[in-house]
This record gives C-alpha cells, sequence and structure tokens, in this order.
C-alpha cells in the first residue's frame, strides 16, 4: 500500500508486472532481469537499473548525470566515464520486433517439438543459427535472403562504430594534448563532459552484442549521436584556445 501511495502521489499508475504483464511479456521481461545496464549504488553496492526516466541511452545518461555516477575516470584526459553493461533489453525495447510483440525467447528459445510436446528450445543461441524455426515462423522468405537481410543491418551498424571509435580517440588526443599544453580543468571541462557523452553512446551499442539488429535505426542514431558529441568536444576545445 505504501508504494502504491507513493506512485499515485507521483502521478504514476500502479503496476503489478506479476499480475497485470502478458505471458508474452513475462517471455522478455525473464531475459530482461539481467540482459540490461544496471549499477551498483553506494558502499552497500545495492543493485539499480537505472530507468526512471524511461529505456533509452539518454534517459539512462541524465539517470547517472543526476546522480553524478561513474565507473571510473578515464587515465589519460581525467573524463568521469561511464561503462555500460549488457543492455540488449533496452535496446530491443526500441526495435520493430519488441513494438510487434515478438519476445526475445521466440527468437533466441524458438519453439520446437519433442515427441508429442511443443517446448521451448533451450539452446540458447544467435537465430541465424536457426533460421527456420527462429525467423521463418513469421518471415516467408528464403532462408539466404533473411541471413542476408540481417547481415546487411550489421554492416551499416558496424561500419558506423568504426567511424565513432575513430571520432572518440580523436577527441581523446585532443584532451590529452590541451593537458599536456597545460590547460586547465574549468578549460577541459566541456570536452570531457563530451568525452563521456561520446563514450557511453558508443559503448551502448557496442555492449549489447546484436551489432544493432535489435533496433537497427536505433543503433545508428545512438552513433550519429556519439560521433556528433566527439566533434562537439573537439570544438568546445578549439573555441577555449
Amino acid at each position: 500500500e505504501g508504494m502504491r501511495a507513493f506512485k499515485a502521489s507521483q502521478g504514476i499508475n500502479n503496476y503489478n508486472v506479476n499480475a497485470m504483464a502478458t505471458r508474452q511479456e513475462m517471455r522478455s521481461y525473464v531475459c530482461g532481469q539481467c540482459h540490461v545496464e544496471y549499477h551498483f549504488k553506494g558502499p552497500e553496492k545495492r543493485l539499480v537499473y537505472p530507468w526512471s526516466k524511461g529505456l533509452k541511452v539518454e534517459e539512462i545518461l541524465a539517470y547517472y548525470d543526476e546522480e553524478k555516477f561513474k565507473d571510473w575516470s578515464h587515465a589519460e584526459t581525467g573524463a568521469d566515464a561511464l561503462k555500460a553493461q549488457h543492455p540488449e533489453f533496452e535496446m530491443y525495447s526500441q526495435g520493430i520486433h519488441a513494438r510487434s510483440g515478438v519476445a526475445c525467447a521466440d527468437c533466441h528459445m524458438p519453439y520446437k517439438r519433442e515427441g508429442a510436446q511443443k517446448i521451448s528450445d533451450h539452446h540458447v543461441r544467435s537465430p541465424l543459427l536457426n533460421i527456420n524455426r527462429a525467423c521463418q515462423t513469421c518471415h516467408k522468405w528464403p532462408e539466404e535472403e533473411l541471413k542476408a537481410r540481417a547481415e546487411a543491418n550489421q554492416a551499416r551498424v558496424y561500419g558506423l562504430r568504426n567511424t565513432a571509435m575513430d571520432a572518440l580517440i580523436e577527441l581523446i588526443n585532443d584532451i590529452k594534448a590541451a593537458r599536456a599544453a597545460g590547460r586547465g580543468d574549468g578549460e577541459l571541462a566541456e570536452a570531457r563532459d563530451y568525452q563521456r557523452r561520446a563514450q557511453f553512446f558508443l559503448d551502448f551499442v557496442e555492449a549489447e552484442n546484436s551489432t544493432g539488429f535489435h533496433a537497427p535505426q536505433e543503433a545508428g542514431r545512438i552513433l550519429a549521436e556519439s560521433i556528433n558529441y566527439s566533434r562537439k568536444g573537439q570544438i568546445a576545445l578549439r573555441d577555449r584556445k
């Protein structure tokens, strides 16, 4: 009752996942217990999902900024850095499969027959290794075409990822050079903040383990933002000369 009353005071509708989630939703929520972004808060190292503002990368970053949280300080630039864990659930939630009501288990643990029983395959693996049962239940195209479509999406994301990495390294090198030239913390603060953002956005896609497949357009958007942050950091350094 206490939590329900508190939610009501904040204008949040009460939601009991155990009672109100559909069976299909539960087949993804069970994966979302671990395959997510999280951090350990405070000296007690309490597990926290940083979702109070939402599941998108910028909403998670806003939570971390509000908490003044960092995973470590970058040794060469002094920036307060974040390390994404493995935000598969968050990325999947922004994709077409989630919007269409497809659960994680539909693709990674597709149904199969064992005698007279229909069960989920417990050989958890990439759907591309099991296209017949994982993909063709819904997508009525040849296996070769489905595999080629998935790999084309992943190739685009991989290319953007490499560009984002190059941009971030260039920013890091510029901050290092500025520190070596004697520029103080005040002059470097804006560029360091852009490094924190660029690095977290890049790592959000890199650590997510699908090379963008779970949400290709969202992955591309995030990497484009990462590149933009790196370039803004370089501009901030240039404008303070």
